[in-house]
């Protein structure tokens, strides 16, 4: 079973246009931190359990929260502008089955409407506002697009067991809500995960964009990565580089693993 955890920042139209379309039939829950702003009707039809009380604590903060309350070992990590694609589960579950259980940091295949820094996602546009999301055109298409193969990646949404995270203490309050990614990437590589797997029969559909980028406390600004520089030049990685060439450094992109 899976514990899905959902910080939602002025998510009312994603979560009711987009990631509500995710909501099939799937033994997972959802614990979804409300950071602000997501209307008064995402509660009555939405089976998530709800927590928080409507002040923005930021991204990180918000999904040490959701850990906290989760019932299950395996937790998944999207954004509310992503719509989990049937299967996505499985995919994960599958590929998790025979390892130990902090011995990974998966991540499912994203589609995306436009080609963004790195090479591991699939380029197809199925709008990029919730007023234009193409639903039945995504479903209809992505039997077509599930790659059953593996490459090395690392971008949300990561899925991950209860004991790597509670190993590296969840994820670190210092970061608002921008480089959660490189940050989690780092800290589960310094725990001794190897296992960095983009699992490319576990799909998503990515809005892009649309739901961190709300937040305006550390929005164009160099702070966040400032203090990643920090933090993990103190710890002996060489941040003078940029992160993208820090991560491939350590473990290269898009290698076929299976």
């Amino acid at each position: 079973m899976i514990s899905i955890l959902l910080p939602c920042y002025n998510s009312e139209a994603l979560l009711n246009k987009v990631f509500r379309e995710s909501l099939y039939s799937v033994p997972v829950e959802v614990i979804a931190y409300d950071n602000g702003g997501n209307g008064k009707e995402v509660n009555k039809d939405l089976s998530f359990k709800w927590i928080g009380d409507g002040k923005n604590i930021g991204l990180n903060a918000a999904l040490n929260a959701c850990a906290r309350e989760a019932k299950y070992d395996h937790f998944y990590l999207p954004h509310t502008d992503m719509c989990l694609i049937e299967g996505w589960d499985k995919a994960l579950l599958r590929r998790s089955k025979n390892l130990a259980p902090g011995s990974y940091l998966f991540c499912s295949r994203s589609i995306e409407p436009i080609r963004g820094h790195t090479p591991f996602h699939h380029i197809q546009d199925f709008g990029n506002e919730p007023d234009h999301f193409k639903r039945d055109e995504l479903f209809r298409e992505a039997p077509r697009l599930a790659n059953p193969g593996v490459v090395t990646g690392y971008r949300m949404p990561f899925f991950l067991h209860r004991k790597l995270w509670d190993k590296m203490g969840g994820v670190d309050e210092s970061y608002f809500s921008y480089a959660t990614d490189n940050d989690l990437f780092l800290s589960a590589y310094d725990a001794g995960v190897r296992r960095f797997w983009m699992v490319q029969d576990s799909l998503v559909y990515h809005l892009q964009g649309k739901s961190n980028a709300q937040q305006k406390v550390d929005r164009d600004s160099d702070k966040p990565y400032e203090h990643f520089r920090q933090k993990w030049a103190a710890r002996g990685y060489d941040t003078t580089q940029h992160i993208d060439d820090l991560e491939r450094s350590l473990v290269p992109w898009n290698v076929q693993i299976a």
